[in-house]
């Protein structure tokens, strides 16, 4: 059996996979192999950047199992892949606190204009300029999986109004 591995790989993680399959062939292709070494797996863990050969892959017939190591899944849900018995599953919520901390100071910056500032620095010119706060606004959140609701938690002390839709309430 081989597992083809497409993420930033460590020796602890090939070292862990290798006690739990023994014998199983570990290839840690990084992105630019992923493409050539995905026909011959039967588990791939990862998330190729680069394109590769997904009807080929299928055709095969080996490939069992894909796990994204991201939470999207648009890099491996080809129309072979959706067709075929291939497991696909996904690490989606598994970064949720870092995610939904990163989309905070993400608004934080916009209601502020840090993009507006930034240009303006860059001018030297120093002048007043308007600002919005995130306290009391209204935010849409749409999708409130893992992600969604952890942003929504954090959100509470700024006393924002959550707008949220879900696909899979």
């Amino acid at each position: 059996m081989r597992i083809v591995l497409c993420y930033p790989v460590e020796q602890r993680h090939k070292d862990r996979i290798a006690a739990a399959a023994p014998g199983w062939e570990i290839v840690d292709a990084g992105q630019d192999r992923v493409a050539e070494e995905l026909p011959t797996a039967e588990i791939y863990c990862g998330h190729a950047k680069v394109r590769v050969p997904w009807e080929e892959t299928v055709a095969g017939g080996r490939l069992q199992w894909i796990q994204s190591s991201a939470a999207g899944m648009d890099h491996c849900l080809a129309p072979a892949v959706i067709e075929s018995d291939i497991v696909v599953t996904s690490a989606s919520g598994v970064l949720a606190d870092q995610v939904a901390e990163h989309a905070v100071g993400l608004l934080t910056a916009l209601c502020r204009s840090f993009p507006l500032f930034f240009r303006a620095q860059r001018k030297k010119e120093f002048i007043r300029r308007p600002t919005r706060d995130l306290t009391g606004s209204t935010v849409g959140i749409v999708g409130f999986g893992g992600v969604g609701r952890r942003l929504a938690e954090l959100l509470r002390p700024y006393k924002t109004r959550l707008l949220a839709t879900d696909w899979f309430p």
